[in-house]
């Protein structure tokens, strides 16, 4: 059974918007907030946990629609509120974020191939092309590490198109990533502009490893430097270019990576 919801001043509007545009309120509430149809039953394919699924008066349900707790219809005034993207298709849906345990971000890195560790990241375009990206080339997890993206904001989201639903994406610092690398025997590779730096072309992937990027204006931090890591530049050719767009660069990378893999 649904609830018609007609006017912007409903208290549950007021928390969907409040999910929208406070990371504060999601990460509270442990809720996030997934537009369209094609995203919303990516998220329900993937086992995510659904909530409150909202839609346009008189629009036939789904399917999956049974899959939600609670059903609210709205009229159109009500809907663009809702709907933080413009051209939205008539659904809405809020899920529980996921929770990774110590036990489960144990297991992640006992068994990964492969992961994509981004430091520090802030641009959402660029963090919703990496989980991408890290969909496509086929790594195991991708790694915020000390980051104050809220990965599950609704420009990540947006721009992720659903591959945030397909691999774990891990919130860690920097020590407690470092921690689990050296405990887990990873080959990391760091990206790091400097004299010594091996040549991307020439990199031997091992069965174990970690491709470490840095945030857009900075690069990696000194928490990543003068250790043990093995340091690689993509190679460049041109004068007056002297660095890729992160998310450039890890696809450049984990590509690299899945190329060795197949040979």
């Amino acid at each position: 059974m649904s609830l018609l919801i007609s006017s912007t001043s409903n208290p549950k509007v007021k928390e969907i918007v409040q999910l929208l545009t406070k990371a504060r309120a999601r990460k509270q509430n442990g809720l996030c907030v997934v537009e369209g149809a094609r995203e919303i039953e990516r998220a329900v394919a993937a086992n995510w946990v659904p909530r409150d699924l909202w839609s346009i008066q008189g629009v036939e349900h789904p399917e999956w629609g049974s899959e939600f707790r609670n059903h609210f219809e709205v009229n159109q005034l009500v809907f663009d509120k809702i709907a933080y993207r413009s051209g939205t298709e008539a659904f809405v849906a809020t899920f529980e974020t996921p929770e990774y345990s110590s036990n489960h971000i144990d297991e992640v890195f006992q068994k990964a191939t492969c992961l994509l560790i981004v430091e520090g990241i802030e641009k959402p375009g660029n963090a919703g092309a990496l989980l991408r990206t890290a969909v496509a080339a086929g790594v195991d997890a991708v790694v915020i590490a000390d980051g104050a993206l809220d990965i599950y904001g609704p420009n990540v989201m947006r721009n992720a198109t659903g591959a945030v639903f397909e691999l774990p994406v891990l919130s860690m610092t920097n020590q407690a990533v470092q921690d689990q690398l050296a405990k887990n025997a990873f080959q990391t590779y760091i990206t790091h502009m400097h004299s010594n730096a091996t040549n991307l072309f020439d990199v031997q992937w091992g069965d174990k490893c970690a491709i470490v990027l840095g945030e857009e204006a900075r690069g990696l931090s000194s928490q990543w430097l003068d250790k043990e890591y093995k340091n690689t530049v993509i190679p460049m050719e041109g004068t007056n270019v002297d660095s890729l767009n992160v998310s450039v660069a890890a696809a450049v990378m984990m590509y690299h990576w899945k190329a060795n893999r197949s040979v």
